[in-house]
């Protein structure tokens, strides 16, 4: 494994981080206080709705523990209710509960009755029979204010600061195959250690990724520097200098996006047009401050649909003469339309304060890279070129928001000089 590769994993991250799950598609349609649940995985048991205990979790913003192996408590804030896998009989807070259908297996998943338990949890459960869908309403709120308060609220206290600070980590495993043939020389397990800053106006990111393996032995620790403003974008890869090329967006659709960002309602409709959906989480304490907790999954058909009039809207304005830049929107395009993504994540908001001070990540992405018909140089041999690269990456870690309205430091790239797309990919470039 070389640096190529500890290049496109820390872009990947760095794409992931600034912004995004999806399941086994089902025929069986699911819909949360009017939003659509990306295939929610239903099925149906001797009569009974059955989901994925995982799936409800998701949605409802509930908490699953495993007290052994078939017995599990779903909690959400002051409510509890103990399952095992086979039995009718559940237990709400100290109350005994007859469900509709005892908790089953199937394969990696354990299912549970969605009206049972939704009822328990103060959902008002319907069903839409012509159109196959079960419907699901619930109005919850966090000290008189519900999740889209909460979120106009933290972004009206954002809005009070330029800049602020990040560092967190990742856990990543992943499996590498070069034309189905996995990579037995690329590292499995990976630690990345990030440091950054974020500056609105003018618009500024600087990130720095420490990619390092977790035996120590196959690579030695790498550092990833990117830099962005509204018109360059900088890498500083392993033993390398300073490469800069033009951002791959338009200076105008960055005003665009800060616009909306401070406007929560335009917020608010952009997420829900990339298909992020939004709930409650359980309350938390985190080293004695008091935490709102609220979670997001991803419909990643509407992401792709948002995610195409986001391009379009952000190389409108480009030249069309730029190689380089439409190469790299080819490649970003065709980069999501074949990744599978199954995204959760979690932002805990400041009771206080009212800003977000740390984002968890949980995800799963796989994705295909091609070679673009790489042409042999006079005398080369080029046979062991791969034709395309597969990988397969899990990974979860948190970010940490600190300094709000701290000052920016910019990385010195003076001496940059101009980035070439690469005409051939190898995992051991």
């Amino acid at each position: 494994m070389k640096k190529k590769f500890f290049v496109i994993i820390s872009l990947v991250l760095v794409m992931l981080s600034a912004s995004l799950p999806a399941f086994a598609a089902n025929d069986m349609k699911l819909q949360v206080n009017d939003d659509l649940v990306p295939s929610p995985g239903i099925s149906m048991i001797n009569g009974s709705s059955m989901i994925p205990v995982d799936i409800y979790a998701a949605f409802s913003g509930a908490d699953v523990q495993w007290e052994s192996e078939n017995d599990f408590v779903i909690k959400e804030n002051d409510t509890t209710m103990k399952l095992t896998v086979g039995k009718k009989e559940a237990m709400l807070a100290d109350k005994s509960l007859m469900l509709t259908a005892e908790p089953t297996k199937a394969g990696d998943k354990v299912l549970i009755p969605l009206r049972s338990v939704s009822n328990a949890f103060g959902f008002e459960v319907g069903l839409v029979n012509d159109q196959g869908m079960t419907t699901l309403k619930r109005s919850e709120t966090r000290d008189g204010m519900t999740v889209s308060d909460v979120l106009a609220k933290s972004t009206a206290a954002v809005q009070e600061f330029n800049t602020y600070s990040m560092d967190g980590q990742f856990n990543i495993n992943m499996n590498i195959a070069a034309d189905g043939k996995i990579d037995e020389t690329a590292p499995q397990n990976i630690t990345s250690k990030l440091t950054g800053q974020m500056q609105n106006d003018p618009f500024q990111i600087y990130m720095k990724q420490t990619l390092a393996p977790v035996d120590g032995e196959t690579v030695q620790p790498m550092d990833v520097e990117t830099y962005m403003t509204q018109e360059k974008m900088y890498i500083k890869a392993p033993g390398q200098d300073w490469l800069v090329q033009d951002m791959p967006f338009s200076p105008e659709f960055w005003k665009q996006q800060q616009d909306i960002q401070s406007d929560p309602l335009k917020a608010a409709e952009q997420m829900k047009e990339m298909g992020i959906l939004l709930n409650f989480g359980n309350d938390v304490t985190v080293n004695d401050q008091e935490y709102y907790v609220v979670n997001a999954t991803l419909d990643m058909e509407k992401f792709k649909e948002g995610y195409q009039k986001i391009i379009q809207q952000a190389t409108q304005a480009l030249p069309q003469e730029s190689n380089d830049t439409a190469d790299l929107q080819q490649q970003m395009q065709k980069l999501f339309e074949t990744a599978k993504l199954d995204y959760n994540y979690s932002v805990l908001i400041n009771k206080e304060t009212f800003i977000t001070d740390i984002i968890n990540f949980d995800a799963r992405l796989e994705m295909l890279l091609d070679n673009p018909a790489p042409a042999k140089a006079e005398g080369e041999q080029n046979d062991s070129q791969p034709q395309q690269v597969k990988i397969d990456m899990k990974y979860s870690g948190n970010i940490n928001i600190t300094e709000p309205g701290g000052s920016f430091t910019a990385p010195d790239v003076s001496t940059a000089v101009e980035m070439k797309m690469p005409q051939q990919l190898t995992p051991n470039d």
